[in-house]
């Protein structure tokens, strides 16, 4: 039988030993499934150094009227485990092909994350079914420097909660930028945090060839912006320190780390960074959620931050 297409049909369940599910991933091109590593680790009871080469996850696929399951395995190059509060990524492979109403998500960069809209579709224990849950971005940060925060809104009984790991989180355009990776305890808080996209491709580059649409645009940043991102970063300890600079660039992204220019006068170094930050449509967010990692809300990161946030709401005034 030939099942109906419907919307968001990429949505995938993984399931753990006893059929129940333990997390959600997103059905890419190609027959794969993007969730998180942790979501692999609980359905096949994995401690947390073990690999899950050479076994297999059983999912199903809410989006489809057929009520089929799959197999999975992880592929070689798709398999980030955490580490500290790093990664927490998995790309999975089915063993055969998906049902024939389910269409792949359209994946695409998270890029800038201010005050953005967008919905969640996971399970949790206490919501059998799987419910659609709306949410803001609210800014990269938490526990990681790749993580970004959602916040559930006040009056709601839905919110994201455990259970959604590795849910797609889909924007107003439709296309998922990110998967959920932690909630905020107690059970109660409204706040949650997913990994963008680029994050995860960062992780396993092999998701690369699934992303499309290309990144978000880059925004408009109004004239001078350059000079007074560098005044504000220039008196960070984190960009003064030459080694805690260089672990702030890595985990801004292979890019920025690989291309940034080198100088021994600190302002022409710190003015390379932000110029190649520029050049990104996350740039800016990426390096700020780095130092908010090392800086722990010093005086000087915080005025570095209330900088970007003026310069944003310049950005639609300036000519």
């Amino acid at each position: 039988m030939v099942s109906q297409s419907i919307e968001d049909s990429w949505r995938v369940r993984i399931l753990g030993s006893d059929n129940t599910p333990v997390g959600s991933g997103v059905l890419v091109d190609g027959g794969r499934v993007l969730t998180c590593a942790h979501v692999v680790q609980g359905a096949l009871e994995l401690a947390e150094n073990e690999s899950p080469e050479g076994l297999s996850v059983t999912v199903d696929h809410p989006g489809s009227l057929s009520r089929e399951v799959s197999y999975a395995s992880v592929l070689p190059q798709g398999w980030a485990p955490p580490e500290g509060e790093r990664a927490d990524v998995a790309v999975l492979e089915l063993t055969g092909a998906p049902p024939s109403g389910c269409v792949p998500a359209r994946l695409r960069a998270c890029g800038p994350v201010r005050e953005r809209s967008v919905r969640v579709f996971g399970q949790s224990s206490a919501a059998a079914p799987g419910v659609w849950v709306t949410a803001r971005l609210l800014g990269a940060g938490g526990l990681s420097p790749d993580w970004v925060q959602l916040e559930s809104p006040e009056g709601s009984e839905e919110r994201v909660r455990g259970g959604y790991s590795g849910a797609g989180v889909v924007d107003a355009d439709g296309y998922v930028i990110g998967v959920v990776v932690a909630v905020r305890r107690p059970a109660g808080s409204r706040t949650a945090w997913m990994i963008p996209v680029e994050a995860a491709v960062r992780y396993c580059p092999l998701l690369a060839g699934a992303v499309h649409g290309g990144p978000a645009p880059a925004p408009a940043w109004p004239r001078g912006a350059d000079r007074e991102l560098t005044t504000a970063l220039v008196r960070l300890p984190s960009m003064r320190d030459p080694q805690r600079r260089e672990s702030v660039l890595r985990d801004a992204g292979d890019e920025i780390f690989d291309l940034a220019e080198r100088s021994p006068v600190l302002v022409e170094d710190v003015r390379g960074v932000v110029a190649l930050c520029l050049q990104y449509a996350d740039g800016i967010d990426r390096l700020a959620a780095a130092l908010r990692w090392y800086e722990r809300g010093s005086l000087p990161m915080r005025e570095f931050e209330r900088v970007v946030l003026r310069l944003r709401g310049d950005a639609g005034t300036t000519p």
